[in-house]
């Protein structure tokens, strides 16, 4: 952990966070909250944001883990299905390096839609392909 998150998490045990006790069920139940699955709307919404610069499957599978969305963690099969549906509906557009990687970002009509997205982000969730049909 960074030195000033350090810092800054000990400053919080001896002052903010010193007279809160938790249970055993308070932090199960946290834990539960944090784990609990992003929605479709939120997931589309946050890749999208990351493909404004150009990433590989990997780096954007661990870009969204740093983000505590998991959903790919165990089955980063379905992140490369979401990528190449975006790419066959023409919001990306991908190329291969001289070592083989696949490379993804938005393209112009990727980036409106993205524009479209983060102003529905207040609509009620919709799955990932009801909005890219929508």
């Amino acid at each position: 952990m960074d030195k000033r998150l350090k810092s800054l998490r000990q400053s919080m045990e001896n002052s903010t966070f010193s007279d809160l006790n938790f249970t055993d069920r308070m932090h199960s139940e946290i834990k539960k909250k944090i784990k609990e699955e992003i929605s479709e709307q939120d997931l589309l919404l946050t890749v999208m944001q990351l493909l404004t610069t150009q990433k590989t499957g990997f780096e954007l599978s661990r870009s969204l883990r740093s983000r505590s969305i998991d959903k790919f963690h165990e089955n980063e099969g379905e992140l490369y299905t979401m990528l190449h549906e975006l790419e066959s509906k023409g919001w990306l557009i991908s190329r291969w390096d001289d070592e083989n990687r696949k490379h993804y970002q938005l393209n112009d009509k990727g980036s409106k839609l993205l524009n479209k997205l983060e102003k529905k982000s207040a609509v009620p969730s919709l799955k990932w392909k009801e909005q890219l049909e929508g």
